[in-house]
Parts: structure tokens; C-alpha cells; sequence
């Protein structure tokens, strides 16, 4: 990835939760349209019949098939304004319709619109996107049993009225239909009004969408591009502070082959042993049975404190290895109970030989 760009599974994650905000806004201002409508127009809803010759009756008006085409000059001009933007109710034909009965759980009644949903491909010749169905109340069978009336017709058989209604502007329509003296049932056909409005809304807020993914893309390019360069300028500041500070330093220190640091250094190093050859004399003339607790080194003395089997002997060792002298005990060695030997303080000058400090 180029430095300084945005992830891109951020970005995957950002358009997914927008598209799911855009159904979510779009299903609340659909509801609320559709509740407005239902608290103020309801009451002046014009209901249009289906007759049994499949023309269709209108108050005020003579009947008229449902022909997209015809719909207009069928329809009285004063009616035509009436039915505009208002909510009108088509009953149709019962014979359009194929009923059946389901029983279900009494436990179903807050799943119906899924249930019935999933069943329509059972009940009927059809499929619940070829389908447009609705069903009754459900009814109590008892033994906590229900029974709902299924009515579906395919979808192709309802466009001709659909067209012909929305040709004419109504606000919102209801299919309903109804089998003998029951309550009507309304038919969810989804071609009405407030979907197509539904639609409108998704589309813009689809179009906000693209507009904020296109911008976020050129954003991610343009950072990119400036991050990469941005990062060579920083190297390149870096080396050259990195060089100045080199410099500076030098020239404070006074470093170079006549140099008085470069001359205490030598020095140092000429009188004094360094630690690691220091430690390295010391593990070779100590027995493997002795190990030290602690180990001071300070101007040019060693201090070692630890625990051996034979610990008189070590000061014995000390003085006939050639790098160390004057060894002595600085206090008694003592024994304690689970100890591997005895505790002992040693003390000695440390004596290199000149040849290992070059």
C-alpha cells in the first residue's frame, strides 16, 4: 500500500455502511409518506370496482377498461383531477385470484409476511417475486392452531391496471380483493405509487453515494502521491542532518589523529585493562566448581564474591596466573547450610599483561 493512503478495507467498510444507511433511510421516509398519507388521506379515498367483464367503476364516471392508452378520455376530466395525488382502492375481480388456506402455529403471527412469503411457491403455480398475494386476518382453529386466506394472481396480469392508474397520477394504490362476504384483503403488488417514489429517493441517495466514493478515491490517489514524495524529502532531510550533526560533533570534540580526545582514549586504553579481558582471565583461572555472586571492577582492582568448594585455594590461583597479584581474603569465608561450598571475598590487582590492551 503507498504510504499515507487510506486502507482500502476502511474504505470497503465505509461504502457498505452507507449503502445499508441509504435502505435505511429510504424504508423510514417511505413509512412516513405512507403513514402521512394513511392519517390524512384515507378518509377521502377513492375506491374503483373490477366488474365481472373486467371494466372498472368509477363514482361519477362510466365504466372503462383498464387500457393505458384509453384510461384518459374513458375518465371524466373532473374525475381525472379528483383521483390526482389522492389514494385511491382498487377492489378487483375475485376470479383474478387463486385462494387457499394455511394453517399455522398460533406462534406465527408476528412472522406472517416472511411465512406466507416462503409458502406462495407451495400454494400457488407461482413464485413470490411472480406473485402478487395478501392474506385475511388469521383466524383461531383452537389447540393453538391459526387459519389465514391466502390470495395471490401473477403480477403480469395486474400491470395493465397499474399502468393505466399511474398514468393518471394517483398518489398511492391499493390493490385489494376479497373472497365472498369476508374483509377485503389487500394485495402487496409492488408497482404503486410510493414505490416508485421509494425508487427516486434510492437513486439520489445512490447518486450522494458514488459522488462520496469517487471523492474518497481521488483523496486516496492525491495522499499517496504526496506521501511518497513527502517521505523521499524526509530521507533526504534526515541524511543531511545526520551529516551535519558528524560534522558539528568533530569539530566540538576536536577528533583526528592529533586530537587531545583521540589522545585520552589511547591513553586509557593503554592503563587500563578492558572489562571483557578482564573476565576472560578470570574464567580461565577459576575452577569450574566456583561461581561468583558478584564481580566490581574499579580502578584497577577486581573484587569477587561467590561460593567454592576450595576457596582457601583461589587466592593461591589468583597470584600464580600472571594477570592478577596481591589477592587476599577481605573477609572470612563462611559456610551456610545448603550452601555448595564455602562463601568467600576476594580482592586483587588486576595485572594484564601490556601486549593484550593494544
Amino acid at each position: 500500500m503507498v504510504p499515507g493512503a487510506p486502507d482500502a478495507s476502511l474504505l470497503t467498510r465505509f461504502i457498505d455502511a452507507f449503502s445499508a444507511f441509504i435502505d435505511l433511510t429510504a424504508t423510514a421516509v417511505d413509512t412516513a409518506i405512507a403513514s402521512g398519507r394513511a392519517r390524512l388521506g384515507r378518509l377521502r379515498a377513492v375506491r374503483i370496482e373490477e366488474g365481472e367483464d373486467g371494466a372498472f367503476h368509477l363514482p361519477g364516471a362510466g365504466p372503462f377498461h383498464p387500457d393505458p392508452g384509453d384510461m384518459a378520455p374513458a375518465v371524466p376530466p373532473e374525475v381525472t383531477a379528483a383521483l390526482r395525488g389522492r389514494e385511491v382502492e382498487l377492489a378487483l375481480d375475485p376470479a383474478r385470484f387463486l385462494f387457499r388456506p394455511l394453517d399455522l402455529p398460533e406462534g406465527a403471527r408476528p412472522y406472517l409476511d416472511g411465512i406466507v412469503r416462503a409458502q406462495i411457491d407451495r400454494l400457488t403455480p407461482w413464485s413470490a417475486a411472480e406473485a402478487a398475494f395478501g392474506w385475511t386476518a388469521p383466524e383461531p382453529l383452537g389447540d393453538g392452531r391459526i387459519r389465514l386466506m391466502v390470495a395471490a394472481t401473477p403480477r403480469a396480469r395486474l400491470a395493465p391496471a397499474l399502468d393505466a392508474l399511474k398514468a393518471l397520477g394517483v398518489g398511492h394504490l391499493l390493490l385489494t380483493t376479497r373472497q365472498g362476504a369476508e374483509e377485503p384483503i389487500t394485495v402487496h403488488a409492488g408497482a404503486s405509487g410510493e414505490g416508485a417514489g421509494t425508487a427516486r429517493l434510492r437513486k439520489v441517495l445512490l447518486g450522494v453515494l458514488a459522488a462520496s466514493a469517487l471523492a474518497a478515491t481521488l483523496a486516496s490517489g492525491v495522499s499517496g502521491f504526496l506521501g511518497a514524495s513527502l517521505d523521499e524529502e524526509q530521507q533526504t532531510l534526515d541524511q543531511a542532518i545526520a551529516t551535519r550533526r558528524r560534522v558539528i560533533a568533530a569539530a566540538r570534540d576536536g577528533l583526528g589523529a592529533e586530537g587531545a580526545a583521540l589522545r585520552g582514549l589511547e591513553q586509557a586504553k593503554r592503563e587500563r585493562a578492558p572489562t571483557v579481558l578482564v573476565l576472560e582471565a578470570l574464567s580461565q583461572v577459576l575452577p569450574d566448581h566456583t561461581y561468583l555472586t558478584a564481580l566490581t571492577i574499579q580502578n584497577g582492582k577486581v573484587e569477587l564474591t561467590g561460593v567454592s568448594r576450595e576457596a582457601p585455594s583461589l587466592v593461591r590461583l589468583l597470584e600464580d596466573s600472571k594477570h592478577f597479584s596481591a589477592a587476599t581474603f577481605v573477609a572470612p569465608t563462611t559456610r551456610q547450610p545448603g550452601d555448595a561450598g564455602e562463601r568467600f571475598q576476594i580482592q586483587a590487582d588486576i595485572s594484564l599483561p601490556f601486549e593484550v590492551t593494544q
